[in-house]
């Protein structure tokens, strides 16, 4: 038996969490302070994540239509990267000039790896 079950209301404005025979009902924004507080404590717990994402697509959160932003954050001479998944909501981070570099870099040395254009299906 899974560990904790969790039951999506038919209005989807509420979550039911089942632990032990034991329930909550928890609304939208509580569930949002649930994910925020599981994965500070994860943060802290053994083993830690690593450095690099895994091979296996099953162990990645995957999500379609990214919703991103990118401002400058003049208070720390860094950019403010934001993302934002659908069940996690946004996720920023700031960015040193360094490290945007590098990241421009990446996205460059990988999209050279694609081609600009797909060829059309020859049957």
């Amino acid at each position: 038996m899974q560990p904790v079950q969790l039951q999506l209301a038919p209005d989807g404005a509420r979550l039911t969490c089942i632990i032990d025979g034991s329930s909550v009902e928890l609304p939208a924004d509580a569930v949002d302070a649930l994910i925020r507080d599981l994965a500070a404590a994860r943060a802290q717990m053994i083993p830690i994540h690593p450095a690099e994402p895994p091979d296996d697509p099953a162990q990645l959160h995957h999500s379609d239509n990214l919703l991103w932003s990118v401002k400058a954050a003049l208070d720390r001479a860094a950019i403010a990267f934001a993302m934002q998944h659908p069940g996690l909501g946004w996720s920023a981070m700031w960015l040193s000039r360094e490290q945007v570099e590098d990241l421009q870099t990446s996205f460059e040395f990988e999209l050279a790896k694609i081609p600009a254009e797909i060829p059309e299906n020859r049957s």
